[in-house]
């Protein structure tokens, strides 16, 4: 963020809208700048501040008959409209009020980081301890539509609608000045490392699944292997009388009868084959045997 959109702000033509009156001869000179946790605004003699958050700034006049308010959500995943994401961020996400209405919109040069824009007057019932209040108030609504996800702002200036004749003049103004200046406005920032994350993790995710294919395959293979010697092993016994059997000293395998019950070897190639499974050739004398079978 940057003061190219609080110049933006200041700059946008305040003309009323059709339904608006003449400006009131009586609004008050440009409010003082603030530097807020979060935002950058003006703020007019007498009000206050009744909320300012990473998401939201509210700004309530003494009377509490008028308010501003500045509302965005970033990382929506379903691309809207500058009045959708109005109408659904007022009633919603802050539930202003049920009867929300709009009048006709028109589109303006969206805010810098932003693809679209329109404003529009709105109308709706706030419920207190006084009863039902009507209240009247103009729109700005900015919206940006990325790959795979929607980033929104709603501007609302708004009051009283039998004092908004007094408001509609400059009231609009002060609200378009207030820019989102803190550390991760709106949650930009915070979508915008969810995404890296996510595609870093999917990055690792696939390693990690190649590696286990890799090595799934691998034990695939050698049990595949395993089974087809152990089948061609004993295809050949049945086939021939023959199977291979380890050397007995650390050789090549030696293709071997499967009468005999047991065959001894010695280091020296000399082999014994005998029907007796006790049989034993080595002496005190002649150790150097090794039992193959």
């Amino acid at each position: 963020m940057t003061t190219a959109h609080f110049d933006y702000a200041l700059e946008i033509p305040m003309s009323p809208l059709p339904f608006d009156p003449p400006p009131h001869s009586g609004s008050p000179t440009e409010p003082p700048l603030v530097n807020g946790p979060h935002f950058t605004y003006r703020l007019p003699p007498g009000w206050t501040v009744g909320e300012e958050g990473k998401f939201s700034l509210v700004l309530r006049s003494p009377d509490f008959i008028a308010a501003v308010i500045v509302f965005g959500q970033s990382g929506m995943m379903q691309p809207l409209s500058p009045e959708q994401f109005a109408y659904y961020a007022m009633t919603g996400v802050m539930r202003l009020a049920p009867d929300v209405q709009f009048g006709p919109s028109r589109p303006i040069q969206p805010m810098p980081g932003y693809t679209h824009s329109a404003t529009f007057e709105t109308t709706y019932t706030l419920n207190g301890p006084a009863g039902a209040a009507p209240v009247r108030g103009v729109v700005v609504s900015n919206v940006s539509i990325g790959y795979g996800q929607c980033n929104g702002v709603l501007t609302l200036a708004g009051s009283d609608a039998r004092h908004w004749p007094h408001y509609s003049g400059w009231l609009p103004r002060v609200a378009m000045a207030a820019l989102n200046t803190g550390p991760d406005p709106y949650g930009r920032h915070t979508v915008a490392g969810m995404i890296t994350d996510i595609g870093r993790q999917d990055g690792e995710s696939y390693r990690q699944h190649q590696a286990w294919s890799q090595q799934l395959w691998g034990q695939v293979t050698a049990d595949r292997n395993r089974s087809s010697d152990g089948q061609q092993e004993a295809l050949g016994a049945m086939l021939d009388g023959h199977v291979w059997i380890p050397e007995g000293f650390g050789g090549q395998p030696i293709r071997r009868s499967t009468t005999p019950a047991c065959i001894w070897r010695s280091r020296d190639g000399r082999e014994i084959p005998s029907d007796d499974p006790a049989f034993d050739p080595r002496t005190p004398g002649d150790v150097d045997w090794v039992r193959v079978r």
